[in-house]
């Protein structure tokens, strides 16, 4: 008899005796303590919206929200709100300090893009639209931003969002 005739022997794996198989374990792409199907957060622990207090998920919506001061006082007060949540609040949370700042330092290049827009609309009308375009978007991520932090979620400004924690 050769090898390739001999039966087969069975292992002394109780489970192939059952008739059952074993997988390969298989990653499943999270963190230890991250829920299955989540992606992981580009973020530290101390900024992450699940590792914070509801409190601080309130100031640092506040501190997105307050960029909607540009529409009482135009250009300044998109920058002024942020920097005041940012003042009272840098000393006691990480998390809203962060929130506040990246919306301060966005609103500012929101800010300087309008103004240069506006500016070349005296030049001509096509900036015009431009110009109240980029303000209204500006104003609507920094709602949207509002929105994701009191949810619980993280979020980013693109851009500025990565440039805020590094400098930090």
């Amino acid at each position: 008899m050769t090898d390739e005739q001999v039966p087969s022997q069975p292992q002394d794996d109780p489970a192939q005796d059952a008739g059952t198989q074993h997988a390969p374990p298989q990653d499943t792409g999270t963190e230890a303590g991250q829920a299955p199907g989540a992606e992981a957060s580009p973020l530290p622990p101390d900024l992450q919206a699940a590792n914070v207090s509801k409190d601080e998920r309130t100031w640092a919506m506040v501190g997105h929200l307050a960029a909607l001061g540009g529409l009482v006082i135009p250009t300044v007060g998109c920058i002024l709100g942020p920097l005041i949540v940012w003042l009272i609040k840098r000393e006691e949370s990480a998390f809203v300090a962060y929130h506040a700042k990246q919306s301060m330092w966005f609103q500012i290049f929101a800010a300087i893009v309008v103004t240069a827009l506006a500016l070349l609309a005296f030049c001509t009308c096509v900036t015009a639209p431009l110009a109240i375009l980029a303000a209204l978007g500006a104003l609507g991520y920094a709602i949207y931003g509002a929105i994701q932090v009191s949810g619980g979620k993280d979020f980013e400004y693109y851009w500025v969002g990565p440039w805020v924690r590094e400098s930090a």
